[in-house]
């Protein structure tokens, strides 16, 4: 098994897209390395699932159902299972969105996934793109 894995809100959103190399790299990946997520960001989906189900010409059954397919990929995390984190994040990280995920990806001692830039300057922490992901797991391909 290799380090957990904490994904951020926009790699989900890939998710949603059937083809997605996302997907492809979750469904994979979570074979032998477990994935986390900040419990909150089913919430996120929910909010912006006008907008996801627009992108990635869904049906709002079709959303629901790729939302349940998440839930047996990835963990969600509550917020008091990293809150003695969240000080920490908030001094390291340049995006106060982003805090909830540096926090869990701290407190799994995990490689936070994501595509935003900024959180690369994230000391105490590695965090991989999707590009890196896929070099990190070339047997989903």
């Amino acid at each position: 098994m290799k380090n957990p894995i904490v994904i951020d809100t926009n790699v989900l959103f890939s998710f949603f897209k059937k083809e997605s190399t996302t997907r492809k790299l979750i469904l994979c990946i979570s074979l032998d390395t477990p994935l986390y997520a900040p419990e909150y960001l089913l919430e996120e989906l929910k909010r912006y699932s006008n907008l996801i189900t627009r992108k990635a010409h869904l049906t709002r059954e079709s959303f629901e159902r790729v939302l349940s397919l998440i839930k047996k990929y990835v963990t969600f995390i509550n917020y008091e299972s990293y809150a003695e984190f969240v000080d920490i994040a908030i001094k390291i990280t340049p995006d106060s969105k982003d805090v909830d995920f540096v926090a869990l990806a701290l407190k799994m001692n995990a490689v936070l996934w994501s595509n935003d830039k900024a959180l690369k300057s994230v000391s105490y922490l590695k965090v991989l793109n999707t590009k890196e992901i896929i070099e990190l797991f070339p047997e989903c391909f």
